[in-house]
């Protein structure tokens, strides 16, 4: 039996495969699928096939640069300007205006008619556009019958009229007949209009949620509820909304949470793939500039480097270190190799000179640096829009979705679901402002140059509202209808003008119980009895009660077993002034940081100025460099000026040059005035002092308490010398700023430089609650490590001012050092015990630590204070210490 050749016209990609499955379900080897740009491409013969958007858009990009326009001129080198462009002009061709025809003479339309006689002369060979598709088309029409058979168009809305020529030229030839949905004149159609059922809906429900999130997720719960009887099958459920752009990250998101099959007819974003996800970091660091965390994830992503670099190349680079200029990378990279001995600069540095150039190198860098579908990615995007905006048009990018819509749900628009209605259909965003859409204006045809009822046969106002109406009413199927309240921003939304005959409108709250959930979190949430069980909602729930309610401090504000490991462990290591200060003003500070290792992610992000903790270890370094160079000769006490200037700009210039390969730092100039403000502080501690005796030895950044150290430092002390203190016997180390020594070793002075403001009150300040703990300490320290010492200072130095140092000495300093040793012990005994609440400094805005602790910090703090005072009440009076 010989095979009956006949074509079916669909509309949209989803149509398309669907009558496909169709086809191959019924055996119906002689069904050819097309549509009609694919029709006219099959009549027309020779390899010819309709110009891609690809094909053509760098085509216009080029015409614009090359032509001169009479209108067009001072636009036509404005971003996107391409795409614009040809956007007009397939709207032009689609409403089959000759530009050449006087009706339509104007000097935009003359304008555009020049871009098209460059197309039309610039195609690559068999690409053709629209009109001379379809000329050649009718050209082959007699054809027709052998080419494409009997022609069927299945549920098209509408015909543009460029391809209705075709359409009477082939009448002739072969049977056409249209399965036209929806009232419109159709008059023109020269082949047979099949009568299509529409039966007027009943009892139409629109649910009314709280915006797109919970419409996606209510759709989702009513996907679950279908799909939970048994009998009906995923291929039988559709969810549509007239433009898909504010569910459909919600959408893709949700979907994978809920397990179930959908299909994103109208494609995925690219960015939600692996292969979107490099060019994402290719272009964050071209763009945005060379850092560190940029290059570390664009090393993951590209195939190139992933492939080129060993896997733990980083590994020698301090994480700290933001790295922002090639020279910084050149010099971090110098002393790293592969295991094959080969430079890793050798593979790195051309890379990144490339990426430091910007978008001036995207072509070059997305040849490098990507491969396969990453590749054909980057080059979509250079080609839809400049590089400089490469982030932008990455975003709107879509790549086809792999999944099969013949045994999936379908997430689809309206106007691809009319070619291809489900038994159940699912509508989304029936509010004012999205169904339907008012109908835009084209920014290079406006309506003094061109009618819009002479460039749109059907506008999208009109599509809209047939889509809903042939959804809707389509015979063979049930339609549920929602709308949001508000749009993610908050703005109030009405409903929809097709909302305007009877619907019974259902109001969804965020928070209710559905019947059938979408995924675990969904059933969890709405089985409450179900999410107590878990261990990990009754630890939440015990949480917040004892938050919130609970006056007494419980195991969730910081108690826990006495003698506890952990506990043991962190006092057991050598503290530092930093960590004493800490356990004495927020217990529970110091077991997270100290115990159980919590800390604050640092982000290596470009600053515009350094934070006053890296700003005082800037002051710091620099006061350590000059020091190492003055001292012992000339010594400091013996320095001149000009000395002293000298050896701070030495080490202002090695600092400079330094510290961007192991720090985060500003900009090269704000960095260079911040080292210039830094030398300002620095030469005002070195030059405060007036002489403390003949032969003083000064040394800067001295370390103590260090066992480990392999350094052989003994002046002037031994620094892998222990230092206990208390009768707890907790171990110190650290770095004293600097320590001046007197020749007989009999009087030693200690100086720590502050580099924030002076305090009003400084030459009250002793320990200032257990806030100030540096000057006692280190006198403690002092008092160990040069026993011979009899006369020992020990005072703040502000740097900010030109006024006298704090000084602490004689019986006031050896008060100090009694108390501070006292509530120390007190300290250490009541993390023994099990108790370590919040002290003053857990609810201070400088503790990074705040994050853990209650959101109503306020409201927490008032509640619980009298049973945190009571539970540590000998450490309170330390608080109330000047």
């Amino acid at each position: 039996m010989a095979i009956k050749r006949h074509t079916v016209i669909v509309e949209g990609t989803l149509a398309f495969r669907m009558q496909r499955v169709a086809a191959a379900r019924a055996g119906d080897h002689g069904r050819d699928v097309a549509t009609l740009p694919l029709l006219a491409a099959r009549l027309a013969g020779g390899f010819a096939r309709p110009a891609d958007h690809a094909t053509l858009v760098p085509i216009v990009a080029r015409a614009l640069t090359e032509l001169a326009f009479e209108e067009l001129e001072p636009v036509k080198t404005r971003p996107g300007m391409a795409r614009a462009v040809l956007a007009s002009l397939a709207r032009v061709w689609a409403a089959d205006i000759r530009f050449e025809g006087p009706r339509y003479a104007s000097a935009r339309l003359s304008d555009l008619g020049h871009i098209e006689a460059y197309l039309r002369s610039h195609l690559p060979m068999g690409a053709l556009l629209p009109p001379d598709l379809r000329d050649r088309a009718i050209a082959g029409a007699a054809h027709a019958r052998a080419t494409v058979g009997n022609l069927h168009f299945h549920r098209l809305i509408s015909v543009d009229p460029l391809w209705r020529p075709l359409i009477k030229a082939l009448v002739g030839t072969v049977e056409i007949t249209w399965e036209a949905p929806g009232a419109r004149d159709r008059s023109w159609f020269p082949g047979t209009v099949l009568p299509t059922i529409m039966e007027p809906p009943q009892d139409l429900i629109c649910d009314v949620c709280a915006d797109a999130r919970a419409e996606v997720v209510e759709a989702l719960r009513w996907a679950r509820e279908l799909l939970s009887d048994g009998k009906t099958q995923a291929s039988e459920i559709a969810i549509t909304s007239a433009d898909l752009g504010p569910w459909d990250e919600h959408m893709l998101v949700l979907a994978v949470n809920a397990d179930l099959p959908i299909h994103f007819a109208s494609g995925v974003s690219a960015l939600s793939t692996r292969a979107g996800q490099a060019c994402a970091a290719l272009a964050d660091v071209m763009i945005n500039g060379l850092s560190q965390d940029r290059v570390r994830r664009l090393s993951l992503l590209s195939p190139y480097l992933s492939e080129a670099l060993p896997a733990d190349w980083m590994k020698g680079i301090p994480s700290e270190a933001g790295l922002f200029e090639p020279e910084h990378w050149a010099r971090s990279l110098e002393p790293l190799s592969r295991s094959d001995g080969t430079s890793i600069a050798t593979t790195l540095m051309p890379v990144l000179r490339d990426l430091d150039a910007g978008p001036q190198a995207a072509v070059k860098l997305g040849e490098t640096l990507l491969r396969g579908k990453s590749l054909g990615l980057w080059q979509e995007a250079l080609r839809l829009g400049p590089a400089a905006a490469i982030e932008m048009t990455l975003t709107s990018l879509r790549i086809a979705d792999e999944s099969d819509p013949a045994n999936n749900v379908v997430w689809a628009r309206a106007a691809d679901l009319v070619g291809a209605p489900r038994k159940h259909m699912r509508l989304l965003g029936l509010s004012s402002r999205s169904w339907p859409r008012a109908d835009g204006v084209d920014p290079l045809l406006p309506d003094h140059v061109l009618s819009e009822r002479d460039l749109v046969d059907l506008t999208r106002l009109e599509r809209d509202r047939l889509a809903f109406e042939v959804l809707v009413s389509h015979p063979a199927s049930h339609a549920t209808l929602s709308r949001s309240r508000r749009s993610a921003d908050g703005a109030f939304f009405a409903k929809s003008a097709l909302l305007q005959r009877k619907v019974t409108e259902r109001s969804l709250r965020r928070t209710r119980t559905p019947e059938h959930a979408f995924s675990e979190g969904d059933r969890l949430l709405a089985r409450i009895d179900d999410a107590l069980k878990l261990p990990r909602i009754e630890g939440v729930v015990s949480c917040w009660s004892d938050w919130t309610i609970s006056l007494e401090p419980t195991p969730h504000d910081g108690g826990f077993r006495k003698d506890h490991p952990a506990v043991a462990r962190a006092l057991s290591v050598p503290q530092s002034a930093t960590s004493l200060r800490r356990l004495l003003r927020d217990p529970l500070g110091f077991v997270w940081l100290r115990a159980l290792g919590m800390t604050a992610p640092e982000l290596a992000l470009e600053p515009l100025q350094l934070d006053p903790v890296a700003f005082g270890d800037l002051v710091h370094e620099l006061l350590r460099l000059a020091i190492e160079r003055i001292e012992p000769t000339p010594s400091l006490v013996g320095a001149t000026p000009e000395e002293i200037d000298n050896a701070l700009g030495a080490a202002a210039r090695d600092i400079a040059e330094r510290w961007p390969l192991t720090q985060v730092v500003p900009p090269r100039l704000l960095w260079l005035d911040t080292i210039e403000e830094a030398r300002r502080r620095a030469h005002r501690g070195l030059t405060i002092d007036e002489r403390f005796g003949q032969g003083t030895r000064s040394f800067s950044e001295v370390p103590f308490g260090n066992p480990q150290s392999p350094a052989e430092r003994i002046d002037p002390w031994d620094q892998r010398q222990e230092v206990v203190i208390g009768q707890s016997g907790i171990r110190l180390k650290g770095r004293i700023d600097r320590v001046d020594v007197k020749a007989d070793r009999r009087g030693v002075r200690m100086s720590d430089y502050k580099t924030g403001l002076t305090p009003r009150n400084i030459r009250d300040v002793i320990l200032d609650g257990g806030a100030e703990v540096q000057r006692a300490l280190y006198a403690i320290t002092i008092r160990q490590l040069i026993p011979e010492a009899n006369t020992i200072i020990t005072r703040l130095v502000y740097l900010d001012t030109m006024g006298p140092a704090a000084g602490l000495d004689g019986e006031i300093l050896e008060r100090a050092e009694e108390t501070l040793l006292r509530f120390i012990d007190i300290a250490v005994e009541g993390l023994k015990s099990g108790a370590a609440y919040p002290g003053p400094d857990a609810f201070a805005g400088y503790n990074d630590l705040r994050i853990a602790l209650p959101a109503a910090l306020d409201r927490y703090r008032g509640r619980k204070a009298e049973g945190f005072n009571a539970a540590q009440q000998k450490l309170v009076p330390l608080w109330d210490e000047p």
